[in-house]
């Protein structure tokens, strides 16, 4: 799936006595609320249909599959796929989910009370359906993944239709899944992706969390380290054995937390990463060698609250939108108490400009 959208898009520059002048964009960004679900809802990840409709996981309390249709417009509908909640083995909750090839998606889940985990597939595709017996889009376990301690993010791995990459927060690593055979295999490895295994508090041991392809890298956040990373991989979404991790942008310390994320290049100059922070409740900018911002959101407001996951409109009416997804601050409410039910957000990126950024 290929992103192309903040090039296109940079309102802020401004003619003054015939020079050109960079304007910073008003900030925080603007931003809509798509749809909201009840308190407690905990709202885990997000990817964009070709047609525009949203597909989002649900961690908390129910492991549950929705899509929505027409996020765009003023009506969206909600729509409810599958809960899980009946699955053997038990599942507690979904996490990552991507796009293998066109129309068909992969996520993961699973129980880390008794440490199973697997990965399904939801297919949209015509040849899938049989119009005598459904309507829907086909649903199937593809992979019980037995080596993954924690699977987290799921990235797309172009030109291998057949595959996915998937995070694994507690080993520390990226696997590849063949989502034909079942079968994984570890597909990248570095320092950088780890988190310290002797630490007490959950969050803390969380490492490599939010994954995507871009460019020929692999970008990835720890979240442990506040930091996103991008490493060189194979067209076969193998690391590249000579390339090292370089560092995109590091959160400061008062920030606790880094989520998942999503990447865009703008205008040939490199790449955007948009990274959302859960408790953090803001969603922030990185560009390499520049200091990350925060572009929407508020520590102790209710915007983006525990905002989780995000990814690009692919629309004419929204593909300058940022649709971010959140947890209604479920994991740590607001001034110690107030928490909503976990959202949809568009956050209107047309505004916004990474050439402003301070290096």
């Amino acid at each position: 799936m290929k992103l192309r959208h903040l090039g296109l898009v940079c309102a802020c520059v401004r003619l003054v006595s015939g020079h050109r002048l960079e304007k910073p964009a008003p900030l925080p960004l603007a931003t809509r609320i798509v749809t909201q679900f009840p308190n407690p809802t905990w709202i885990e990840n997000i990817a964009v249909r070709s047609n525009g409709d949203l597909l989002i996981t649900e961690l908390l309390p129910k492991p549950i599959l929705y899509t929505i249709v027409n996020p765009a417009s003023s009506a969206p509908q909600v729509r409810l796929l599958r809960d899980f909640s009946a699955e053997e083995p038990p599942v507690e909750g979904l996490t990552g989910i991507a796009e293998a090839s066109h129309d068909v998606f992969v996520f993961v889940g699973g129980s880390t009370t008794n440490l199973s985990f697997h990965a399904w597939s939801v297919n949209f595709t015509s040849a899938a359906r049989n119009p005598s017996t459904t309507t829907g889009p086909i649903i199937k376990k593809i992979a019980e993944l037995k080596d993954v301690k924690l699977p987290n993010g799921v990235a797309t791995l172009p030109g291998f239709p057949s595959s996915v990459l998937i995070a694994d927060s507690l080993a520390g690593l990226a696997w590849r899944l063949d989502i034909l055979t079942g079968k994984s295999i570890v597909a990248a490895q570095t320092l950088e992706m780890g988190a310290p295994s002797n630490e007490t508090d959950p969050s803390k041991r969380v490492g490599i969390n939010g994954i995507k392809v871009h460019d020929g890298f692999l970008y990835f956040s720890n979240s442990n380290s506040r930091s996103i990373y991008r490493v060189k991989i194979r067209k076969d979404g193998t690391r590249d054995p000579s390339a090292h991790a370089q560092l995109v942008g590091r959160l400061p310390e008062n920030v606790s937390f880094l989520d998942d994320f999503a990447v865009t290049s703008h205008g040939g100059k490199g790449a955007t990463v948009f990274g959302t922070t859960s408790s953090d409740n803001r969603l922030w900018a990185f560009v390499q060698g520049k200091s990350p911002v925060v572009v929407a959101g508020e520590l102790d407001k209710l915007t983006l609250a525990g905002s989780t996951a995000a990814s690009f409109g692919r629309g004419k009416r929204d593909r300058d939108i940022l649709y971010v997804v959140t947890s209604g601050g479920v994991g740590k409410p607001l001034n110690g108490s107030l928490t909503e039910g976990g959202k949809v957000t568009a956050v209107d990126l047309r505004t916004f400009c990474p050439s402003i950024m301070i290096g």
